[in-house]
């Protein structure tokens, strides 16, 4: 019997007190060398796309309350947990290239966080990932433009990697008078390998819900019993059509 543990998923409710820490060491992962490495390229084409196709640059989805001023935090994926965005993943051909020599790799997205603005303090879905900031674009040092996860502050910086856990507590804001854009990807840690699609579909589904909540206020008043149903219902619906999506494009 695995003695891994359960990863942990934020649809469940309640706050993260798992072990895995805020920030994690960069030197020793080792895919933190082709974001680095190449950081100028992904940089140049994302901000090509984004500038070619505005419309695509929209803000976060989930919650566009996220942020404040509201909808300022905004987003442009390649991969949304190996939901694949074809059309902006043909605009990106060598970050695409780069991107799969990352081993489990599930996400992929610019990040835009307008001047003057905040991203308000949250958990994220779940701690089977590690999350990593690349700097693509960053308008200030600290105080100004920073990042907290849990109780530890860092600064992003251009060309660097700034790898954490997603399910702490954290919190962003740009108070320069310039847009900070960042990369950033999600990389199922080893341990839950064998688990990505299902991982990813949980995520999913959560998403979903979230979404489907928002949009028809009567669902978020259902029983508990109708509501586990319907999220199983959608993360095994997705679970089957992951794959034959990303096969889409590759």
């Amino acid at each position: 019997m695995s003695n891994t543990v359960k990863p942990w998923y934020n649809v469940f409710g309640g706050r993260y007190t798992g072990e895995q820490p805020p920030f994690y060491d960069r030197e020793e992962l080792p895919w933190v060398q082709v974001l680095e490495n190449n950081w100028e390229t992904i940089r140049d084409e994302v901000t090509e796309l984004m500038q070619e196709k505005p419309a695509r640059l929209r803000p976060y989805f989930i919650n566009k309350s996220m942020s404040f001023p509201p909808k300022k935090w905004k987003t442009m994926g390649l991969y949304f947990w190996k939901f694949t965005m074809h059309d902006n993943c043909r605009k990106c051909p060598e970050t695409v290239k780069l991107m799969k020599q990352i081993p489990n790799l599930t996400s992929c997205s610019l990040s835009v966080l307008e001047p003057g603005s905040n991203i308000n303090p949250h958990q994220g879905d779940t701690d089977a990932i590690i999350r990593c900031h690349l700097g693509l674009s960053v308008p200030a040092a600290l105080p100004d433009c920073g990042f907290q996860v849990s109780k530890e502050i860092r600064p992003w910086e251009n060309g660097k990697a700034l790898p954490f856990c997603d399910a702490h507590t954290h919190t962003a804001w740009n108070h320069s008078n310039t847009r900070r854009l960042i990369l950033i990807i999600d990389v199922i840690r080893p341990e839950y390998a064998k688990q990505e699609n299902m991982i990813c579909a949980h995520v999913l589904a959560s998403s979903v819900l979230q979404m489907l909540y928002q949009r028809f206020a009567f669902l978020g008043r259902q029983s508990g019993y109708l509501k586990k149903n319907l999220y199983n219902l959608l993360r095994y619906s997705i679970w089957v059509v992951l794959p034959i999506q990303r096969f889409k494009l590759f």
